[in-house]
């Protein structure tokens, strides 16, 4: 798969402090720019990033507002974060510094968004089995992964052997791996 060129895209834009661009619907790094100086794993922001704009995507559609190209803003104390929606199954999350005039923030998106959708190769994008999926959901969201893996076999009767080759699940224990991690995270459904 091509690379993009992040560093060139970034390059005029003082103010921002990272880029991350996550490919869809799993939600992995395709391609990141970070500032010296700064701590971040891109490839868990890219997750993050990722799981939030499906999020953002099932908040639309119960609202019955749904749009095909979306923007979320983000604003903390020390960053404000723009999670746009790209063509072709990508997202780019940029992080800007909290100080930058919103109108900047907007001017210097729509740039860099134009420079990111010439170089984004276009593709289809081969979703992971659901189950596979499923499994990576827990690791990323459980305060103790490996626990609540151990819980999820305990619950469901699914050896943990079985647990480590998710592919190889069949329908009915997918369901029972779903409902335990759901009832594990506190959460009514997984929206994967």
């Amino acid at each position: 798969m091509a690379r993009i060129d992040v560093a060139s895209t970034v390059a005029d834009v003082p103010q921002l402090r990272g880029l991350f661009i996550t490919a869809m619907p799993d939600c992995l790094l395709f391609g990141s720019w970070v500032r010296e100086g700064e701590t971040w794993h891109p490839e868990d922001v890219a997750a993050y990033f990722g799981d939030l704009i499906r999020a953002n995507r099932e908040g639309l559609k119960a609202l019955g507002s749904w749009s095909a190209l979306m923007q979320v803003t983000i604003e903390s104390a020390d960053v404000l974060i723009i999670l746009r929606e790209l063509e072709g199954d990508f997202v780019a999350g940029f992080v800007f510094s909290r100080e930058t005039p919103l109108g900047m923030v907007r001017l210097h998106i729509k740039r860099m968004t134009d420079r990111l959708q010439a170089q984004l190769p276009a593709f289809q994008v081969q979703e992971r089995p659901r189950a596979v999926r499923v499994l990576e959901f827990l690791q990323r969201y459980a305060p103790d992964p490996h626990a609540s893996l151990l819980r999820v076999s305990l619950q469901t009767g699914v050896p943990l052997e079985t647990l480590a080759r998710p592919e190889a699940l069949a329908a009915e224990q997918l369901a029972a791996v779903e409902r335990s991690i759901a009832d594990i995270l506190g959460i009514d459904e997984l929206h994967l």
